[in-house]
């Protein structure tokens, strides 16, 4: 029953988080007997209401009821086991039972993503442990509040705990309009206090005036009520059920317009791309965007390198949102998808008349479009020669001239370059530029190939999946673990574009909760038919040095009865070969890659 109170004070445990968060300057989280995440600071603000793994350290804290210090997780056996694991980016934490009456309803969690914050944790270690313990006794607190001044029915409970699931506000009364269950949502919507006054029990309207209790069963209505002499406009709806031989109950949902617009703007934010839309926590992608972040801040022109599909668009995006110039237009072009004889006039513009079949007023060029902000210019060695001095102009001058003008025009704009092509060799091959090259070539951001980026392959297929099934209006899906085994050991050609063509055509045919191999495009699930290395193929003591005719040859040896070997101790299990990729110091991915290719 308690567990639910924590829904109902959620607005007072968030502001706890925060200033707890302020003081102590690490992030904070806390979670019910659920696992269900009710409040959080920092990377966790994004995740409330989101569920936390089953056999994760707050699990761990709820069944023993017993703080947790962890710092390290490669060595904690909780964290290991853990279906998170591989994703999550916690450094280190300290968790602590929100303990009532015996019984230990959450858990709130100090934790530490960087290591300026590991430092911190090390240094204040004690203090955050007393913050904890006095969020922890102000919770009890205000509990025993909420139950001086309502009338907690234990049967209720189950009816609380559903109802708290749900982002509207929900209110419950008898026939008598007296309020029997109420939602976090609604409370924080009323902006009530449940511990300082009486809420269940209490006739609804005594806290709100404005419900027409007579409109038609389900029929929204917009309008606004009085909410302790506020106006607060609202679209609700009511309801009517009939519960057994207990009578008629009505059921409010409402949304306030203003959560509804905040809803929206979140939205729209969401789908804004900035560098928090990069997935990956591998060393090499951290440190592409941690130039990539310093280079935005000023207006140095940029060239993005990579093979296809890394990510340059949203690196270039990423770099416009970051910068001062992100009030402005960004406007991409592809050197590569638009005929020759028409990229001039897209790049420039010209004037009416220029030539024949133009648009008699003439059009503005991309350039001039972008003034004020940023033109991306992707696959940049696409660009013909005899345009590649004109972009030198605009390079040099900040100036253009449209076709069959005279005129120059000046021009505010940001670029950014990108070519999945080796500029230096086209250069060399005269096809290309010097001087160009040079102009582009101010800051140079390398971007890695899908196949370099280890763990990453996981973390950003799990990611794709999700957004899939958000898109595809399907239920929530998960990867089986034969489809992560062939995804690390796959090389994927494509990149990141190529892995979202495969996850939406596997999303598109699975029609259960797992992704399994059979969903899989045909050309990669017949990729899963090849055979890992066997403990069956363990060399025969009688291969000698001698018989192995190259040092290549006798290094691959070697490397293949060392992993055969970890493999007899540990096990052919996906926790094993996360063991003895530890073991060995290479990433889960390279150890993958060598079972399925290098000794097939």
């Amino acid at each position: 029953m308690y567990a639910s109170y924590l829904h109902l004070m959620q607005g007072k445990i968030q502001s706890l988080s925060e200033s707890m968060s302020e003081t102590i300057g690490l992030d904070v989280t806390v979670v019910d007997s659920t696992l269900r995440r009710i409040a959080g600071t920092g990377d966790f603000s994004a995740k409330i209401d989101d569920n936390s793994p089953y056999n994760s350290i707050f699990q761990q804290v709820l069944t023993s009821e017993q703080p947790v210090i962890n710092h390290n997780k490669r060595d904690n056996p909780t964290c290991l086991h853990c279906m998170k694991y591989d994703t999550c980016v916690e450094k280190e934490n300290i968790s602590y039972p929100i303990t009532v009456s015996d019984s230990c309803i959450g858990v709130v969690s100090v934790a530490c993503f960087s290591e300026e914050q590991s430092k911190t944790m090390e240094q204040r270690e004690q203090e955050a442990i007393s913050l904890m313990r006095y969020m922890v006794s102000v919770i009890e607190s205000e509990i025993l509040s909420i139950e001086q001044h309502n009338k907690i029915i234990s049967n209720h409970a189950d009816v609380n705990e559903v109802i708290n699931c749900i982002d509207k506000g929900i209110v419950i009364v008898d026939g008598d309009n007296q309020i029997l269950h109420i939602n976090s949502a609604a409370i924080g919507f009323l902006h009530l206090s449940f511990s300082k006054q009486t809420v269940l029990g209490a006739s609804l309207e005594s806290l709100i005036t404005g419900i027409d209790f007579s409109v038609r069963e389900g029929f929204e209505i917009a309008t606004c009520w009085n909410v302790q002499e506020k106006k607060l406009r609202v679209i609700y709806k009511l309801n009517r059920l009939q519960i057994n031989d207990q009578g008629m109950y009505k059921i409010l949902t409402f949304e306030t317009i203003d959560d509804i617009v905040h809803k929206a703007s979140l939205y729209k934010d969401k789908q804004r791309i900035n560098f928090s839309s990069i997935r990956g926590n591998s060393p090499i992608i951290q440190e592409a965007i941690r130039v990539a972040k310093i280079a935005a801040i000023n207006d140095s022109t940029i060239l993005l390198c990579g093979d296809s599909g890394t990510g340059k668009d949203l690196f270039a995006r990423s770099i416009h949102q970051e910068s001062y110039r992100r009030n402005g237009p960004f406007i991409a072009i592809n050197c590569a998808c638009m005929p020759e004889h028409l990229i001039e006039a897209e790049l420039f513009g010209y004037r009416k008349g220029a030539f024949t079949g133009a648009d008699p007023q003439g059009k503005t060029g991309k350039f001039e479009v972008a003034n004020g902000g940023t033109i991306f210019l992707d696959e940049i060695a696409e660009l013909p020669l005899h345009l590649q001095g004109k972009l030198l102009r605009v390079l040099q001058e900040r100036q253009i001239q449209r076709i069959g003008c005279n005129e120059t025009v000046t021009i505010d704009v940001r670029i950014i370059a990108a070519s999945n092509k080796d500029l230096q060799h086209m250069v060399a091959q005269q096809v290309f530029r010097e001087d160009l090259f040079y102009r582009l070539h101010v800051i140079p951001i390398n971007l890695p190939s899908l196949r370099e980026r280890g763990d990453d392959i996981l973390i950003l297929a799990e990611y794709i999946l999700e957004q899939m099934c958000y898109r595809m209006n399907k239920r929530p899906m998960r990867i089986a673990r034969e489809v992560i085994e062939l995804f690390m050991r796959y090389s994927w050609p494509g990149n990141i574009r190529e892995m979202e063509n495969v996850i939406e055509y596997a999303v598109n045919f699975c029609t259960t909760s797992q992704l399994q191999i059979g969903h899989l495009p045909a050309y990669l699930s017949q990729k899963s038919s090849v055979s890992p290395l066997s403990l069956n193929e363990v060399p025969s003591e009688d291969d000698t040095i001698a018989q192995i005719p190259s040092y290549r040859d006798a290094t691959q040896s070697y490397e293949r009865a060392l992993i055969l070997s970890y493999l007899r101790q540990y096990g052919e299990s996906t926790e094993s070969k996360r063991r003895i990729a530890k073991e060995l110091n290479m990433s889960l991915a390279t150890l993958y890659r060598k079972l399925g290719t290098r000794y097939r």
